[in-house]
């Protein structure tokens, strides 16, 4: 891996533009409020310093000549700006007040114009380096910012990593009627945290280092070794869809797609079918009832003899509510799922 400095100036960014691909793979989607955008506009007309970019130089037959590996958010401010996305707030430079200042206001003030399309930035350009040495290289420059875990794991350099991110990619479940948000990787981190507890039935907890563990543990893992459990997984969402198409958005709640997901996927072998309607019906009815008791769970083991007696959804919600990601309650909430959802009612069973 050659990295080689060089400095292009704001118009060279713009001019290049069709060429940048500020999005591959190990990428994080865009994060960068509006407020943390207009900052960086001001300080470059303000002349001041802004960290450097890491531009990778993509092979020929590449659709892009090259691909964002640091200052991602950066880049899209300066050019969001350019395109006129957003003005700047009220801030005085010199005598000129900034207020709703435009990419196309600059024209009027001559000396802005020319000090932004001319300012400097220092440009890092990679060649010679393999997707491994990129993903590890932007990791490491990540560690001083606040990336979430499931950003750092998408950076990593892992087999299993990759299959994981192609079924997020490609599965229908993950379409807009899933009801679960995509900022900053959360469809991923959902299928980490289901996987992780599945692949391990249940011997590790879901925290972050936990799935850190998976990604390292298969990241050389041939993906004709990791077919099965991702033909596995594609079957299990290929369920889930089907009972999201009665009520939408049913497991936007994180626990409830990991822990459906895995009462699925450890009962796959002798599952042929889900009846998706009623098992979506009776799903939707405990998660209400979940709901209305998670602030006074204990009402319902008050009394054995009364009709809201209910020690599972009891023992669920303890589990759900309080340190989710430990082993010993994901596998009560498992427990609890068998004994509620598991039945004649909700599946078809192999014969």
């Amino acid at each position: 891996m050659k990295i080689i400095p060089e400095v292009w100036t704001i118009r060279k960014l713009i001019e290049l533009r069709p060429l940048i691909d500020p999005r591959p793979q190990y990428q994080r989607t865009a994060v960068w409020s509006r407020s943390k955008q207009k900052l960086l506009i001001d300080s470059i007309l303000r002349g001041y310093d802004i960290p450097k970019f890491y531009l990778r130089k993509t092979p020929p037959e590449s659709s892009f000549k090259y691909e964002v590996t640091d200052g991602q958010q950066r880049m899209i401010a300066i050019w969001e700006f350019v395109d006129g996305v957003y003005h700047l707030d009220e801030s005085m430079i010199g005598s000129v007040n900034t207020s709703n200042l435009t990419y196309t206001g600059l024209e009027a003030i001559s000396s802005f114009r020319l000090g932004f399309v001319n300012y400097k930035l220092n440009i890092s350009t990679i060649e010679q380096a393999s997707q491994e040495e990129i993903r590890t290289l932007f990791a490491r420059l990540q560690m001083g910012e606040r990336l979430n875990p499931a950003e750092l794991r998408h950076a990593l350099a892992s087999n299993i990593g990759n299959a994981i991110a192609s079924i997020v990619e490609n599965n229908e479940f993950f379409s807009d009627d899933c009801k679960i948000s995509n900022t900053r990787y959360k469809h991923q981190d959902y299928l980490d945290n289901a996987l992780t507890l599945s692949k391990y039935d249940g011997a590790r907890s879901v925290k972050a280092v936990d799935m850190k563990h998976l990604y390292t543990e298969f990241a050389s893992t041939a993906l004709t070794g990791l077919q099965p459990l991702m033909q596995n997984t594609d079957r299990v969402l290929r369920f889930m869809k089907e009972i999201n198409r009665h009520k939408k958005g049913i497991f936007k709640n994180k626990w409830a797609f990991v822990d459906v997901f895995y009462l699925l996927f450890k009962n796959l072998a002798k599952i042929e079918n889900v009846h998706s309607r009623i098992f979506a019906d009776s799903f939707s009815q405990f998660e209400i009832l979940r709901r209305q008791h998670n602030a006074n769970p204990e009402a319902l083991i008050e009394n054995k003899r009364s009709l809201d007696y209910d020690k599972d959804l009891y023992d669920y919600i303890i589990a759900f509510k309080t340190a989710g990601a430990e082993k010993g309650n994901a596998l009560i909430r498992y427990r609890v799922m068998h004994n509620k959802f598991l039945n004649d009612t909700n599946f078809i069973f192999i014969k």
